[in-house]
């Protein structure tokens, strides 16, 4: 079983928020979210400590601003379409989102960043299986793509890799860029004095 470890602890107390504090000033209080969570209405905590504190992305109520609560689902919907997702998906996705786990790999937890980071991890997949690091077109792609999902995705915890595996983070960003080093490297030279 998966337990998390002190740096895990101290990583979600700090970039997570309890209800209260996500609530703290808006119309709807804590005890009423918990409620339309449990009513299958709004996402699920992306963590659930072991004290049984239960901590959410920041970005919590984004999508339920801009949208509204009565038309989350549709909005969730419309969003995810209009990003390029495909209508096939969009019901996965949207349970996914009501369970909470995107908050943990995305930065910001909106149906756009869902669409780009699965063309992103195709993309990444795609470039790495047809290998050709002595194309700068290549490797300008492969930079690219891994540079904008290592943009939305968060570090993931130990717990989160103990639970789930490998990560998209370090199947498609750590490993790619460990792996054609080279690649990555030519960007990191900067004139002297820059």
């Amino acid at each position: 079983m998966a337990s998390f470890t002190t740096s895990d602890l101290d990583y979600i107390t700090t970039e997570y928020r309890t209800l209260a504090e996500l609530c703290d000033g808006r119309a709807l209080g804590a005890a009423q979210v918990s409620a339309l969570v449990a009513e299958g209405r709004l996402p699920g905590a992306t963590y659930v400590l072991p004290s049984g504190e239960r901590r959410f992305p920041p970005d919590y109520f984004a999508l339920v601003d801009a949208v509204g609560l009565e038309s989350l689902a549709e909005g969730f919907r419309e969003r995810f379409l209009a990003a390029g997702g495909a209508e096939a998906d969009v019901d996965d996705y949207w349970q996914d989102y009501l369970g909470g786990g995107f908050g943990v790999c995305l930065r910001s937890v909106t149906p756009e960043s869902m669409v780009a980071k699965s063309r992103l991890v195709a993309r990444v997949a795609e470039l790495t299986g047809a290998s050709a690091p002595e194309d700068p077109v290549w490797r300008d792609a492969l930079r690219t793509a891994v540079d904008e999902l290592d943009a939305l995705l968060r570090p993931f915890t130990d717990y989160d890799r103990e639970r789930y595996g490998d990560t998209s983070r370090d199947k498609n960003v750590t490993r790619v860029r460990a792996t054609w080093a080279e690649v990555f490297e030519e960007c990191d030279v900067h004139p002297v004095g820059v």
